[in-house]
């Protein structure tokens, strides 16, 4: 192994743990509300909630939240694909844990991400949540059978 193959292959370890990083940040952030260090995480051009734009996601995210009461939100897993340098897609499967209409919902769910590293920070440039389950924790009995394993209150 050459030198250049050595700092390629570390490079592309700092890479990965930078966007698990990315990952728990973002679940940080939204637990905390802090729109402030969310809206760094993503491109000037971000697309996510239906939205384009930064902006316009933490808007959205902002409203999302705002519904909400205590929340505990967890990336239990990341798997990355590498387009070049500076892109990458991935799936972050988690899970939420959230206060909603005086209810605690529990949910599992993917996030479908598209990456870029901007002036050398990775971010996110497009995110898409998916849910397997959100039920309230009195139905969880039923959360991988029920045939309608997503309902919010």
């Amino acid at each position: 192994m050459d030198s250049d193959d050595l700092v390629r292959r570390i490079r592309r370890l700092e890479d990965r743990a930078e966007l698990r990083e990315l990952a728990d940040r973002y679940c940080l952030a939204m637990d905390d509300s802090d729109w402030d260090v969310l809206a760094g995480l993503f491109t000037d051009d971000a697309e996510m909630a239906g939205v384009t734009g930064r902006h316009k996601v933490i808007g959205a995210l902002r409203s999302i939240r705002s519904g909400y009461g205590r929340t505990i939100h967890t990336a239990i897993g990341q798997v990355l694909r590498f387009a070049d340098d500076d892109h990458a897609s991935g799936v972050v499967a988690a899970r939420g844990e959230l206060a909603i209409a005086g209810q605690t919902v529990l949910c599992a769910m993917r996030y479908l991400d598209d990456y870029a590293r901007v002036d050398g920070v990775w971010r996110f440039a497009r995110r898409t949540l998916e849910f397997s389950y959100a039920l309230p924790w009195t139905d969880m009995a039923g959360a991988m059978t029920d045939e309608h394993p997503v309902r919010w209150p």
